[in-house]
């Protein structure tokens, strides 16, 4: 057996994680059943926030391996099963995505399915807009997302039981396409299931956005997870500073680009001044939607700015991961700020702020990060936690200015 094998199914890591899926699971369902009593709206719209939420982490979980293959990052290969393995949960929307189909064609979560709007009927916002097309584009992410889970992550787990590269080679030549199908899959796939929630507004850099927010969570989980094994001794002599410095200036670097796209949106959309955009942020910062706004600039962008800025900070595996559930916290936010208040109202009513609704949708990410957690402990305890038969392993495991002792 190679010595960088770490096997995890005889140690206590895959049960508590286990206890933590079903914690984070359990209690999530009593929120979001609490939250939504009395108001069924708010079960569609908390559970759709919950779906987007870890529907975005998973799916770039795996983009963050791909571009690993695609730049050939040395130093990522000792940590890059971790999302490897917290991925496994993409085979796994399909299912979860059953309950936004029936709220879909039952007309409880996107007006423009039963609509006479003649504006959302005719010219090429009909023809995008029409429940066949829509349905084709959603099975197409779906397939995508599974396809590229079984090839990137199936060659990376196939690499471990064979000396022979041809599984990395594969992946050097297969993530140039695969990254460029996540592009575009999780751009339309932001379109279609947040964007269209209203129809009549739209944003050409809304799939950026998304995906700037997506790609800093998956960091943060990746953050996490490190230190999750590093704190429990499984990867010693494996990762060390280096190795949480540079996923901590990727999540210093991804929150100001972010920030940047966030303010890039907001400004084109103020300066231009037209109606069908300035809806948006006009029914957002007002009757008490606009304290998830503001939370999002500061919890989003100024705390985890200030927090990660300084080298040391990153440096230390005590204190990044603490930026690390500042911005997951800080992701949540932001969806619920962009999901949330189409539910909280009447349609054609002003929205305002419900706390049960809140409440209904932070249960339901709660539930579903727990059942992300739940399906990646059966995934640690099948496979090793460390790529040990890639070709850049000890590039990786040489990255470093010295050795520390994990507190």
């Amino acid at each position: 057996m190679n010595q960088y094998a770490i096997q995890l199914k005889d140690t206590p890591f895959p049960a508590k994680l286990t206890r933590l899926g079903i914690a984070l699971l359990t209690a999530g369902i009593i929120a979001f059943v609490f939250g939504g009593i009395g108001h069924p709206s708010y079960w569609w719209g908390g559970y759709l926030l919950g779906f987007i939420y870890v529907m975005g982490l998973s799916v770039t979980l795996m983009f963050f391996v791909a571009l690993s293959y695609l730049v050939n990052a040395g130093w990522s290969a000792a940590i890059r099963r971790i999302p490897e393995l917290l991925s496994t949960f993409v085979l796994f929307l399909p299912v979860a995505a059953v309950p936004l189909i029936i709220g879909a064609v039952t007309g409880n979560i996107y007006e423009w399915m039963h609509t006479d709007d003649p504006h959302l009927r005719h010219g090429f916002k009909g023809v995008y807009l029409s429940e066949p097309f829509f349905w084709t584009r959603v099975v197409f992410y779906m397939a995508v997302w599974i396809i590229m889970y079984r090839v990137i992550i199936g060659n990376s787990l196939r690499q471990d039981s064979t000396a022979d590269l041809t599984p990395t080679q594969r992946n050097w030549k297969l993530a140039a396409p695969f990254v460029l199908l996540y592009a575009l899959t999780i751009t339309f796939a932001s379109f279609d299931l947040v964007m269209s929630l209203e129809p009549h507004w739209f944003s050409t850099i809304f799939g950026v956005y998304s995906f700037a927010g997506h790609f800093v969570a998956a960091l943060s989980l990746i953050m996490l997870t490190m230190r999750m094994l590093d704190k429990g001794g499984y990867l010693k002599g494996i990762i060390n500073r280096e190795h949480y410095h540079d996923v901590g200036k990727l999540m210093f670097a991804f929150t100001v680009f972010w920030t940047y796209v966030a303010f890039s949106q907001y400004f084109i959309i103020w300066y231009g001044n037209l109606p069908e955009e300035t809806v948006f942020f006009a029914k957002r910062l007002q009757n008490g939607w606009e304290l998830f706004g503001w939370a999002s600039l500061f919890v989003h962008f100024v705390i985890p700015f200030l927090f990660l800025l300084r080298q040391d900070v990153k440096r230390r595996p005590q204190l990044v991961p603490i930026g690390g559930i500042i911005l997951l916290i800080a992701h949540a936010i932001d969806l619920s700020w962009v999901i949330l208040p189409v539910f909280s109202a009447a349609h054609g009513e002003a929205y305002h702020l419900s706390w049960a609704l809140v409440l209904c949708g932070w249960g339901a990410i709660v539930a579903m990060v727990g059942a992300l957690f739940f399906v990646a402990a059966r995934a640690f305890a099948k496979h090793s936690a460390v790529a040990f038969n890639d070709p850049y392993l000890h590039e990786s495991l040489e990255y470093h200015t010295g050795a520390y002792d994990v507190a």
